[in-house]
């Protein structure tokens, strides 16, 4: 898999986590539990919010050790030869994802 395509797979990942923490937080109130279905526990909200928080740390470390910290995708993304992945643009519009659904997250 190429650089480009991990980078995108990465941030996608990311921001389906914060789509998800966006809902939960609609839906439920901090001191709300919820049960593993794993393991039959119950967890907070917050908890679940602290885990997910975690997660999108992993990946920001993940996306860090890709990109040598930014250092070696300078005009990857904005050169005149990057092509869209315009099926992966297609996935996102059919989930009802939105650009304005990941801004200011």
């Amino acid at each position: 898999m190429n650089t480009a395509k991990r980078i995108n797979i990465l941030l996608d990942d990311m921001l389906t986590i914060r789509a998800e923490i966006k809902r939960m937080r609609a839906d439920l109130k901090a001191n709300d539990s919820l049960v593993n279905k794993n393991t039959g526990e119950k967890v907070s909200a917050k908890k679940i919010e602290e885990l997910a928080n975690n997660e999108i740390i992993a990946i920001q470390k993940e996306l860090n050790k890709v990109t040598n910290n930014g250092k070696s995708i300078k005009g990857m993304f904005n050169n005149e030869y990057y092509v869209n992945d315009m099926m992966q643009d297609r996935v996102l519009f059919e989930n009802g994802q939105t650009a304005d659904d990941t801004d200011n997250q």
